[in-house]
C-alpha cells in the first residue's frame, strides 16, 4: 500500500514526464490501425442507396376500361353517360427508387366510346321550350354517342412490389382526345385535355406475363378553351396485360 501512494505522489507532482515503465505498469498494447481510405470507400458503397440506376427494359401494355359513374368535372354532377376505352402502351424503365420501379409511359388510344349528356338543369330554358327551341342546337344537350382517339405522350409510371408474384402499379398518363361530338355537351368541345391517374395490383402469371386489374379516374377537360368547359370525370374499372 505504501509503494503505491508513493508512486501515486510521483506521477502527480513530478515536473517531468513519468513513462508507463517508470511506474511499473505494463506497456500499452499496440492499436489497431485505422481503415485505409480505399476501403472506406468501397465500404460506404455497399450500403444501401434509395436511387438506383437499372437496366432499361421495354415492355407492351395493352389495358382496356369501362366506366362504372360519369360526372361533370366543373360542378362535380352526375350525368346518364359512359366512356369505353381500350389502349396500348409502351413503357421504358428509367430507374428504380426504394425498391420500385419507374418508367417512362407512351400511350395512344386508338377506340374511346362515349356517351354522355347533360343534366337537367344545365339545358338553358330557350332550349327546353318547344316553341324556341333549336334542334340541332338542343341535340348538343341531349344523350348521344360520340367515338374519338388519343395520345397520351407525358406518362409515367412506378412498379411497387408487395410479396412474390405481386406488385402495385401507380400510373399517370395525360395527353390529349378528339371526339367526332363534343363532349360531354353543350358548347363544350370536341378536342380535349386528358389526364388519367389509376391505381392497379399486378400477378406476374409467367416470366414475360404480367395481368393487372385496379381503378382509374379518367379527366377530360378542354381547358375552357370552348364556350363553356363542364368537363368529364370517368371512374373506370380497368384489365391490363403487359408483354
Amino acid at each position: 500500500m505504501l509503494s503505491a501512494f508513493v508512486l501515486l505522489t510521483v506521477a502527480t507532482f513530478a515536473p517531468f514526464p513519468v513513462s508507463a515503465q517508470t511506474l511499473g505498469a505494463a506497456a500499452p498494447t499496440a492499436t489497431t490501425p485505422s481503415m485505409p481510405k480505399g476501403d472506406r470507400r468501397k465500404d460506404r458503397s455497399t450500403s444501401g442507396s434509395a436511387f438506383k440506376r437499372i437496366p432499361p427494359v421495354n415492355a407492351l401494355q395493352f389495358w382496356s376500361g369501362a366506366s362504372v359513374a360519369t360526372l361533370t368535372a366543373s360542378d362535380n354532377e352526375y350525368f346518364r353517360g359512359s366512356m369505353k376505352i381500350v389502349g396500348v402502351q409502351w413503357t421504358h424503365d428509367l430507374f428504380a427508387w426504394h425498391g420500385a420501379r419507374v418508367s417512362w409511359v407512351t400511350e395512344l388510344l386508338p377506340l374511346m366510346l362515349v356517351t354522355s349528356s347533360s343534366p337537367p338543369l344545365r339545358i338553358p330554358p330557350r332550349l327546353r321550350n318547344p316553341l324556341t327551341a333549336d334542334p340541332k342546337r338542343l341535340a348538343l344537350y341531349l344523350e348521344h354517342d360520340s367515338y374519338g382517339f388519343g395520345i397520351s405522350p407525358l406518362s409515367a409510371q412506378a412498379e411497387i412490389p408487395i410479396s412474390g408474384h405481386f406488385s402495385t402499379i401507380v400510373q399517370v398518363t395525360s395527353g390529349a382526345a378528339w371526339f367526332s361530338k363534343v363532349v360531354p355537351y353543350g358548347q363544350a368541345t370536341q378536342a380535349n385535355f386528358t389526364v388519367n391517374p389509376s391505381l392497379a395490383f399486378q400477378w406476374r402469371a409467367t416470366s414475360s406475363t404480367r395481368v393487372a386489374f385496379g381503378y382509374t379516374l379518367h379527366h377530360l377537360s378542354n381547358g375552357s378553351f370552348g364556350g363553356s368547359n363542364p368537363g368529364m370525370n370517368s371512374h373506370m374499372f380497368l384489365m391490363r396485360v403487359t408483354r
